[in-house]
């Protein structure tokens, strides 16, 4: 059932990304890596796992989208916060692969 869930997750957080590309690009990105970041945790949940650097380029990239929406985007401090905690989380998921 959750897996049905982070798949719905997956597909609506991308078509929002597409559809405010051109009119609002730093949300775009956010909703992009967002949906990136879902469908990495929907592998895991599977048991398919991604290897340990994935989930590192996966934290840098929500970093970086942490920056773009505190200093690019205009009044998107919520989706940077949002990024963080992301970030974050995909640095306990590398860590609990690593075990």
């Amino acid at each position: 059932m959750i897996q049905i869930l982070y798949g719905a997750i997956v597909v609506i957080f991308l078509a929002m990304g597409g559809y405010h590309l051109q009119e609002n690009p730093p949300f775009a990105v956010h909703n992009l890596v967002i949906a990136l970041y879902f469908f990495i945790i929907l592998f895991e949940f599977r048991g398919k796992p991604f290897s340990r650097g994935i989930y590192m380029l996966l934290a840098f990239l929500l970093l970086g989208n942490a920056g773009i929406q505190f200093f690019y985007a205009e009044n998107n401090a919520i989706s940077g916060l949002i990024s963080l905690f992301f970030a974050y989380f995909a640095l306990q998921a590398r860590r609990r692969i690593n075990q």
